[in-house]
């Protein structure tokens, strides 16, 4: 798990559900996630942890914005058959506490090994939500 980063303002999201991100090269991680500077995250963490993309790749999950935030939690990251499977699980906050002023944007990012995938699911308690084909950027 890599903590301190905010979800960038201009980031692709899908609307109304969780957006699968993954990043092989360090250029595309940082046009969608930037260090937090403030507030709770910065103290929390006093910076962001870094992945080293020479030997790591980064998945991240952006979940929609909320004034309730969830409790989130990779169960499991796993690759098999070129498939990589990131399966995390989404407590919702059934305390009585009154909602948020601000609403918040709940997100996972994670670093693994990199390794050769050619699709990424993103599985929710139990559920596929969404599922990425990788994109050959090296056609001619």
């Amino acid at each position: 798990m890599l903590s301190g980063y905010v979800l960038s303002s201009d980031a692709p999201v899908n609307k109304g559900k969780p957006t699968l991100f993954v990043f092989e090269q360090p250029e595309t991680f940082w046009q969608v996630f930037k260090p937090a500077a403030s507030g709770l995250a910065a103290v929390v963490s006093k910076r962001a942890d870094q992945a080293n993309f020479n030997k790591e790749m980064v998945i991240g999950v952006a979940i929609p914005p909320t004034n309730k935030p969830p409790k989130l939690s990779i169960s499991k990251v796993f690759v098999q058959d070129s498939t990589l499977t990131v399966r995390y699980i989404r407590l919702k906050d059934t305390t009585s506490a009154a909602p948020q002023l601000v609403m918040s944007q709940p997100i996972l990012v994670v670093a693994i090994p990199k390794q050769t995938v050619l699709r990424t699911r993103l599985v929710e308690n139990g559920k596929v939500i969404q599922t990425l084909r990788k994109r050959d950027d090296t056609e001619e």
